[in-house]
């Protein structure tokens, strides 16, 4: 722009004339340094073209960047030093299309409405308030799947947010196949580009994470691009080249846990306790996707203690039920309702499903006892007895019970049973008890 300012005859004031000199012959020397350079930095001088006036061959640069919308990497800047010089009639055409949206003050990059809302969603999700926001999350991934069967090049031709979009879609259950990443399935699609010439860590990351949504084992591209993504990650860990915008920390978590080794409650705290302001670059400029970032916090945290309040009332409530079926007299057997409670509290998570909770809870420790007392039973008539107990269901009274014990399995199991049966009844409208008692108890033990 100082070049095009002397051009035109125009005064720079306050600045001695070997300054200016100077910032040109540097302007000149990274342009030829860039030129002859990886295609990534190639793609970093058009992108920053504005700064190169006359020195750069517009129309190789039309050919190779200029986008379907007219642009140069959605980039007002760029795209209106390539109607300046070229006298681009696509990119003309982009430029009145910007200034008619937003008038005389336009932003840096445009559209980019696609990464911020992706973005915003993930957010969310990573926080554990995401149930909070449906309507809005379901509306975003609407119209991103559509951009993306279109192709639309605001999603596609981003690193980051293609990445983004993918994992997103693919884990709410939408059908994108891996084949939409087949263009960054190689380590050179990376130096190639502008995030490559920038070392950007974000894009890696991005890469990485939807690598971990592979669902077969013949999604190859997949597979490639998590290779070579994390090995870069890590390269860029060892060096200390993580992008400021980035948390060295996040990068070293999803390294070591992937997604599919997350168990989500531990994940939400993990991401509350990391939290940072969602500032984030693209490119040449960076932003916030909103002001929102207290509330956020707020929502998460009260959202996270509500729900361990929840579990550690279930987990009252089940100690309660272990006495009052007389569980904790039977000194051979293993009840451990925090234990059995965990795993049903770490996979159905939801405020919601608190009953499933209870019940997936009460039925491990009822399967744990029944296990130990065929372990670990006295004689075989015990194991005989309660099989023979369990089979008669209803008539039970008929066989009668071989041993105190046995009578407490038993009864623990049979009330139990019914009283699931009963709050099922009252869901689904029909009677499972036996389904219970015959498919559950009699195929398990």
């Amino acid at each position: 722009m100082v070049a095009h300012a002397i051009s035109m005859g125009l005064e720079i004031p306050l600045v001695p004339q070997a300054d200016v000199d100077a910032v040109l012959r540097l302007r000149y020397s990274e342009l030829i340094r860039g030129m002859a350079a990886s295609g990534g930095s190639q793609a970093f001088m058009a992108y920053m073209a504005e700064g190169l006036g006359d020195l750069l061959d517009w129309d190789q640069a039309a050919a190779a960047y200029q986008r379907k919308n007219g642009s140069f990497f959605d980039s007002p800047a760029a795209t209106a030093a390539a109607a300046i010089h070229s006298h681009n009639d696509r990119a003309l055409d982009y430029l009145d299309s910007v200034v008619g949206e937003f008038g005389s003050a336009v932003p840096t990059v445009y559209p980019r409405s696609a990464y911020s809302r992706l973005r915003m969603v993930d957010t969310l999700e990573k926080m554990g308030i995401s149930r909070s926001f449906l309507s809005e999350i379901n509306t975003t991934l609407d119209m991103i799947y559509r951009s993306w069967l279109a192709n639309d090049e605001e999603i596609m031709l981003d690193m980051a947010t293609c990445a983004m979009a993918f994992r997103l879609l693919r884990l709410h259950g939408y059908d994108v196949s891996s084949d939409g990443l087949a263009q960054f399935s190689n380590e050179s699609s990376f130096h190639g580009s502008i995030q490559g010439h920038l070392n950007d860590t974000e894009a890696l990351l991005e890469l990485l994470k939807a690598s971990h949504v592979q669902i077969t084992d013949d999604e190859l591209v997949l597979e490639s691009i998590g290779s070579w993504s994390s090995q870069l990650l890590k390269q860029q860990l060892c060096s200390g080249r993580i992008s400021r915008h980035v948390d060295p920390a996040e990068v070293e978590h999803v390294l070591k846990f992937p997604f599919y080794s997350n168990v989500d409650r531990l994940e939400h705290r993990w991401n509350i306790e990391h939290f940072k302001k969602q500032n984030f670059q693209k490119l040449k400029s960076e932003y916030r996707t909103c002001d929102a970032d207290e509330e956020i916090m707020s929502l998460a945290v009260d959202e996270f203690h509500s729900c361990q309040a929840a579990y550690q009332e279930e987990l009252r409530c089940i100690e309660r039920w272990v006495k009052e079926v007389r569980l904790d007299e039977l000194d051979y057997a293993r009840v451990m309702p925090l234990i059995c409670l965990l795993p049903s509290a770490s996979t159905m998570f939801p405020a919601e499903l608190s009953e499933a909770r209870i019940v997936a809870a009460k039925t491990n420790i009822l399967a744990t006892i029944v296990d130990d007392l065929f372990d670990v039973g006295e004689s075989r008539e015990e194991m005989e007895n309660l099989v023979t107990l369990i089979e008669m269901w209803d008539a039970y009274e008929r066989v009668g019970f071989f041993s105190e014990r046995v009578e407490i399995v038993f009864r623990a199991v049979y009330d139990t049973s019914n009283d699931i049966a009963v709050r099922a009844a009252a869901v689904q409208n029909r009677n499972i008890i036996h389904h219970i008692a015959e498919r559950s108890w009699l195929v398990r033990n």
